[in-house]
């Protein structure tokens, strides 16, 4: 089992930097009414897509490359009595015939292959759409070791510095890219703002020890990793 496995088995949601509150923070400097279509990468159990239809007029799609994400995704959406189709599909070769607005990535891309990811991304956006990514970001300084740990233990293709972002999803054919750092107090998030779980009938021991590992580490690199919110406009 790997780290995005046990999320899977714990049905974690917000398991994304900032969680919830950040993605309420994001969502509100976004102009969304009724005729816009958002689609949801790599959506988890479903939170933040469940949040978005509850709270704005937009139509909502979801979609994960994890069956078992799907499933607790379409459960979440099936009690909250919310209008989401949510589908399992690769982000890095979506089979899609809608086009959207906005499509929101709350920590995806850093585990993909950017030179599919992105194309197909860009493929999915209406001219003129935009990304809005979470994403971990490294400082230069850090070391080969840390960055072979961190990367190992998560499943990262790769960890990015601030600049390589940036040319990364230029090349990809944005071309106009902003970027925001917020400091969010974790200590300050409201119930309905925590990580919510789902566990599954096995493997859940096993699961949680590898959230305990996460946590370690988290705390071991609290000072080398930072995320950003990338806003990126076709």
């Amino acid at each position: 089992m790997n780290y995005l496995d046990s999320l899977a088995k714990l049905g974690v949601g917000g398991a994304h930097p900032g969680g919830l509150k950040l993605t309420k923070k994001i969502l509100v400097n976004e102009a969304m009414d009724d005729i816009t279509s958002l689609l949801d990468i790599g959506c988890g159990t479903g939170q933040t897509a469940a949040f978005i239809a509850e709270q704005y007029p937009c139509s909502v799609t979801a979609m994960d490359i994890d069956p078992i994400m799907v499933e607790k995704a379409r459960q979440r959406f099936n009690t909250c009595n919310v209008p989401i189709t949510v589908f399992q599909d690769n982000v890095e070769h979506m089979c899609l015939k809608e086009r959207f607005d906005i499509i929101l990535s709350e920590s995806v891309l850093a585990f993909t292959d950017f030179s599919k990811s992105l194309p197909s991304i860009m493929k999915a956006l209406h001219p003129g759409g935009r990304l809005l990514a979470i994403e971990i970001m490294i400082d230069a300084s850090m070391s080969e070791r840390d960055r072979n740990v961190i990367s190992s233990f998560y499943g990262f293709r790769e960890l990015l510095t601030e600049t390589e972002w940036r040319e990364k999803l230029l090349q990809a054919g944005f071309t106009q890219i902003d970027l925001e750092q917020p400091v969010i107090d974790l200590l300050k998030v409201e119930v309905d703002e925590a990580q919510d779980f789902q566990f599954s009938a096995s493997q859940i021991d096993e699961a949680i020890e590898i959230l305990h590992q996460h946590q370690e580490l988290t705390e071991m690199y609290q000072e080398d990793l930072r995320y950003g919110v990338f806003r990126c406009t076709q």
